[in-house]
């Protein structure tokens, strides 16, 4: 197994996570982040009006989506949030992916696990 985990425009969110659903995928965890670019003096990027007062940086919204999927099922969800989240501008995001040693869901007493 291994995990994904892939930085993206907010506004780009239903437009993946509808692909993902196309392709079977529809276990995904969603975190609201805030992100900083680089470089930052890209306008398209880079927000004057949203500078932290503490760090004097302008953060941008971004969400992390976090995947669990298959070995085989990879390469197709790569591709698929690499193409859906693109708008050609800098900044559109990131995807990493990490081996998996091991997953174990959380689940009552008693109740099997299902074969992974």
């Amino acid at each position: 197994m291994k995990r994904i985990e892939a930085v993206i425009r907010p506004h780009k969110q239903a437009y993946v996570l509808a692909a993902l659903a196309r392709l079977g995928i529809t276990n995904v965890t969603i975190i609201e982040t805030l992100g900083l670019c680089d470089p930052p003096n890209y306008s398209q990027i880079y927000d004057p009006a949203n500078v932290d007062a503490e760090t004097g940086t302008g953060l941008v919204p971004k969400r992390l989506l976090l995947l669990f999927v298959e070995d085989d099922q990879v390469q197709p969800v790569l591709e698929l949030i690499q193409t859906t989240a693109l708008t050609g501008r800098p900044g559109d995001g990131i995807i990493a992916v990490s081996q998996l040693d091991q997953i174990l869901r959380i689940r009552p007493k008693g109740e099997p696990q299902p074969p992974r």
